[in-house]
């Protein structure tokens, strides 16, 4: 028969049950090969450690193993039937296009030595097979990695990001904060992976990885000399455990607005699920919450929460504020102001667009030299950052004109960028965007009406339209547009196709106008119905600007 332990409890994997001792006496040999496009169950590579299964389920806090599978030995997990290796414990995780429970077999033939499971996989396994049943496998992913990768971030300092906008920009500037002090640091972001001072892009299309793929990259930042790491924290990876395992000594929060209501349902919820964050933190005894003092909706609820310390920012100057900028000036070069922190004063000069930077600088200030960095390191560090991809990014090929990419991607979003340039632009605004498709419906019509409101030609078209009916997202977007623009005929635009809608827009700007293509950003695929297809919104861009450059000779 088939060995099958069912469990009706899963002991949650907290701060206070992961500080034990560590797992095993060396350190797993990293496969570094993390940029893949995301799957719905990637595998963590095998690690050069091995336990038993028993001692792996007890110290993840699992349920045991059937009766004589003790002893089986294990060394790694795997969560992707395909990449599956003998020695493995095979986790079934429920995905959003497929189901590990109906690859387990595969795994199994793969070498895989075990199964742990949330039902009976089908087809079958063949008998023999431990299989541990627990409630939730997502759950369980997260200890299993962190005990076999030997609980990386106990020996790092962590700092996680998170907000609804900013939180690329922001844990970037931590990570510039912390090296221009001297320190040893990395981070790991929406965009890319930062390891020292270098950098590997992230074409996973997540903001954080999956449980596995985290600590995996955890222990590389470790045994690469990092003492400090900044990660950027979705409210997916919060409620979907990706982080269970991660002990974080600060939780930096950018501001919050309204995304992601397809997952949370109402924005209270979207709010909790950040504030876990803080949660998170405040298990660490020395536990740094920074908060954004000018956020009305979520500053008054995450000050009121217990942690060791906290440090509050405001970009407007509030008096109340631990951080706080005047002076704020804006030019050509960058974003100016002054800076007064608890540890002096300092002047700051961005060579970053956007004044709204100056609370993501404040926030990455605060996290930095509360985390062991002098002010002038920090200062120094973020005044060399020049450039976040796809974040508020130019594009300049000699044109008359201006052009930027923004990854702006939310209503709020979309009207920070937006006021930004029409403050800067002297001619025409213009807005190239659209609203991505199996994701919150509700902020379609919402960014159409910012839209209209802020730009004087909105160009709606693709953006990850998936499996939804691209014509009816450009239609929810368009009422949105159309319930505030008495012009529609001459400025308001659907071209489906998003290079032809990009080309369309720079082909028909005038000098002193400004083109911004938002919502794509860094990313570099197109999920269309049948699939992700290569995208790169810089080179089409240049693309659409040689070829009118050529025109005017």
């Amino acid at each position: 028969m088939r060995h099958v332990v069912n469990q009706g409890g899963l002991r949650r994997f907290t701060a206070a049950n992961r500080r034990g001792p560590a797992a095993a006496p060396s350190a797993p040999s990293l496969s570094r090969d993390c940029g893949q496009d995301r799957s719905d169950a990637r595998r963590l590579p095998l690690p050069a450690v091995s336990t038993t299964l028993g001692a792996l389920l007890a110290e993840a806090g699992l349920p045991p193993p059937p009766p004589g599978a003790a002893s089986l030995p294990v060394g790694g997990v795997a969560y992707d039937s395909r990449r599956a290796v003998r020695g493995a414990v095979f986790v079934a995780v429920p995905g959003e296009h497929t189901d590990g429970h109906r690859h387990a077999l595969t795994a199994v033939e793969a070498g895989a030595v075990a199964v742990l499971a949330q039902r009976l996989p089908d087809p079958p396994l063949p008998e023999g097979v431990p299989l541990v049943l627990v409630p939730d496998t997502r759950l369980a992913l997260a200890p299993l990695a962190a005990v076999l990768y030997q609980h990386p971030s106990r020996r790092l300092t962590v700092a996680g990001v998170t907000g609804t906008d900013g939180k690329t920009t922001t844990t970037t500037m931590l990570h510039a904060a912390w090296r221009g002090a001297g320190i040893a640091a990395g981070s790991l972001t929406t965009v890319d992976f930062r390891v020292l001072d270098r950098v590997e892009a992230n074409t996973t299309r997540q903001t954080t990885l999956e449980s596995a793929d985290l600590q995996e990259r955890l222990r590389a930042l470790l045994d690469a000399g990092c003492s400090h790491v900044a990660v950027e924290t979705s409210s997916h990876a919060l409620v979907l455990h990706r982080v269970d395992a991660v002990d974080f000594a600060c939780a930096v929060f950018t501001r919050v607005t309204s995304e992601h209501l397809d997952l949370h349902g109402t924005r209270d919820a979207y709010l909790a699920a950040k504030a876990s964050l803080l949660t998170r933190a405040a298990q660490h005894p020395d536990g740094l919450a920074v908060l954004d003092g000018d956020d009305d909706f979520a500053y008054p609820q995450l000050r009121a929460m217990p942690i060791a310390r906290r440090l509050s920012y405001s970009a407007s100057g509030a008096a109340g504020a631990d951080l706080q900028a005047h002076g704020v000036g804006v030019d050509a070069s960058g974003v100016h102001f002054s800076a007064r922190t608890p540890w002096g004063g300092a002047a700051v000069s961005l060579r970053l667009a956007g004044g709204f930077n100056v609370a993501n600088a404040l926030a990455a200030i605060a996290a930095a030299c509360g985390t062991g960095a002098s002010l002038d390191g920090a200062v120094r560090g973020l005044e060399a950052l020049d450039r976040v991809s796809g974040r508020m990014e130019r594009v300049d090929l000699g044109q008359p004109f201006g052009v930027v990419i923004d990854y702006a991607h939310t209503a709020e979003a979309l009207h920070t960028v937006l006021a930004e340039l029409r403050v800067a632009t002297g001619g025409a605004l213009w807005v190239v965007f659209g609203s991505a498709g199996r994701r919150d419906v509700g902020k379609r019509a919402a960014m159409g009406r910012v839209a209209a409101e802020l730009a004087d030609q909105v160009v709606i078209t693709d953006e990850d339209p998936r499996e939804e009916d691209r014509a009816a997202i450009h239609e929810q977007v368009l009422a949105g547009a159309r319930a505030v623009s008495h012009r529609a005929g001459d400025r308001l635009h659907v071209i489906a196709d998003r290079a032809d809608a990009i080309r369309f827009a720079i082909l028909g700007a005038a000098p002193g106008d400004t083109v911004l293509l938002a919502g794509k950003g860094h990313e570099s695929t197109m999920i269309m119905r049948d699939g992700p297809v290569p995208w790169d919104e810089r080179a089409v861009a240049e693309a659409a600007l040689r070829e009118r450059l050529a025109r005017e000779g």
